[in-house]
């Protein structure tokens, strides 16, 4: 086995739990699912994530959960506006040495500990765009991953993944435009819909009448995460995917030269885009970036809110694959408010329309896996033998109902 085989191997076998950690932390913050994945994408791509939105939507607290789940993970958030100078967020202690001089007199030296930012693995910044113009520069140091300046040189930190927020962009005109260009990943994050705070009133009182502290059910390594930010660089980008991603610049250029421009013209984020694109290939447990990838690209493409409806229509044909044909298939049959759920609900009319939807299911699958090629392929015979077997359960249920009638 080549090397690079047995190291994307390594990666794809640690997946599993990338992927677990999301679900769990997503349970427990509700309708927060872009900033979990968001902010993996940034722990793997090693890019700066930002969310635009209000205050009390749980961005802090959602960053945090993910932080307690990396198992030695240090967490650093900070309110931007009450941060007055760059001591303040980097220096954890300093101390006064005195010593004797040749004069007779003293001399005294300070020495500083560092901390605070300087000592995180994930970084919350919060309001960013209202941050002290003096601590600016170290904003930017830490977004790069570079490292910070301090006392006349740069320190290395062990900072993994820069988040910042706010509710509002920078100007457009200021100086934080460099900074802005930097928040590679950015997701517009909205309150809470009415089925939402419902859902969010019933998982509090759930905790309150159990009185049972959360427990992660899934944790990852700093190890393991500094392995997936190892591997993700070997994760494959083929000529296809390139082609079409720079098609979809042209697009957006054409369809409005003035709004995006700005996309066009910025090489750096263009190459960022597929070290995001190959860590969200990773997370799902792939060893090359697929047409379903392009979806996370709704999170890279645009500089102000208004532009996302467009980029997101750009972008939906481009990621319709074999596979997220057949995974919308087993959707579908597994609705809710569907067929099969009314069926097994006791509903004995959706009974043999259930059947019908189950065989129907199967057979498009089918197709679907005749179109489909390597990993797509095999996952869409899991995903038809999970029908198939379902179908099997659902109708032994169906007799023995019918039996005891």
């Amino acid at each position: 086995m080549k090397k690079n085989d047995e190291i994307l191997e390594l990666g794809v076998s640690i997946a599993p739990k990338a992927s677990a950690l999301m679900a769990d932390v997503a349970v427990r913050n509700i309708g927060r699912e872009t900033i979990v994945r968001a902010t993996m994408l940034a722990l793997i791509s090693g890019r700066p994530a930002f969310f635009l939105g209000s205050p009390g939507i749980n961005k802090t607290g959602t960053v945090q959960d993910i932080a307690r789940q990396v198992d030695g993970a240090v967490f650093y958030d900070a309110l931007m506006p009450t941060i007055v100078s760059v001591e303040q967020l980097l220096v954890e202690s300093t101390s006064i040495e005195e010593s004797p001089a040749s004069n007779g007199g003293k001399s005294i030296r300070t020495s500083d500990t560092l901390g605070r930012a300087a000592n995180a693995h994930i970084i919350f910044a919060d309001e960013i765009w209202k941050a002290e113009p003096r601590v600016l520069q170290t904003i930017l140091d830490l977004a790069k991953g570079d490292g910070v300046r301090h006392e006349g040189r740069m320190v290395k930190t062990p900072l993994l993944a820069f988040v910042a927020a706010s509710n509002e962009l920078p100007d457009s005109e200021g100086n934080l435009q460099a900074l802005w260009s930097r928040m590679t990943i950015r997701a517009e994050v909205k309150s809470l819909d009415r089925s939402g705070k419902k859902n969010l009133v019933a998982a509090r009182m759930s905790r309150m009448q159990t009185g049972k502290s959360v427990v992660p059910s899934a944790t990852l390594t700093l190890a393991e995460v500094e392995t997936l930010r190892e591997v993700r660089s070997f994760v494959e980008v083929s000529d296809e995917i390139v082609e079409i991603v720079l098609d979809l610049y042209q697009q957006l250029l054409d369809g409005d030269n003035a709004g995006f421009a700005w996309l066009w013209s910025d090489d750096r984020r263009f190459g960022r885009v597929f070290d995001v694109l190959q860590a969200n290939a990773l997370l799902d447990g792939r060893v090359r970036v697929s047409k379903q990838d392009l979806r996370v690209l709704e999170l890279l493409l645009w500089d102000t809110p208004e532009q996302i409806p467009t980029v997101k229509a750009k972008i939906a044909p481009l990621c319709r694959t074999p596979l997220s044909d057949a995974q919308e298939m087993y959707d579908i049959l597994q609705a809710p408010a569907g067929t099969v759920a009314e069926a097994r609900a006791g509903d004995l009319n959706k009974l043999t329309p259930a059947v019908v939807q189950f065989e129907e299911t199967e057979k498009e699958l089918g197709r679907l896996q005749g179109e489909a090629s390597g990993d797509e392929k095999k996952q869409i015979v899991d995903l038809l033998a999970r029908v198939s077997k379902e179908k099997m359960d659902f109708v032994t249920v169906v007799l023995n109902a019918r039996r005891s009638k």
